[in-house]
């Protein structure tokens, strides 16, 4: 399972998502909306609205899109 968090440079729940992801070991790509032209149209295409927004993948497929910070969702998508 391969997790895609897109990320705003002042974003607090950003933070805090990143934070609970380190803590629990879930590795994880983060792409900075903010600083980066590709990677915010790469949101937008996928119907980002807001920040976090996270991606899950499986063999290159997208398997869920979570939006905001949810532990709950991140937790249920490792045990899928």
């Amino acid at each position: 399972m391969e997790f895609i968090m897109y990320s705003s440079k002042h974003c607090i729940h950003c933070k805090k998502q990143k934070e609970f992801m380190l803590e629990k070991g879930i590795v994880f790509e983060e792409k900075d909306i903010h600083d980066n032209d590709v990677f915010f149209q790469e949101f937008k295409e996928l119907g980002g609205q807001g920040t976090p927004f996270t991606i899950t993948k499986e063999n290159g497929v997208i398997k869920s899109k979570i939006l905001g910070f949810n532990q709950k969702k991140i937790m249920e998508e490792l045990t899928k």
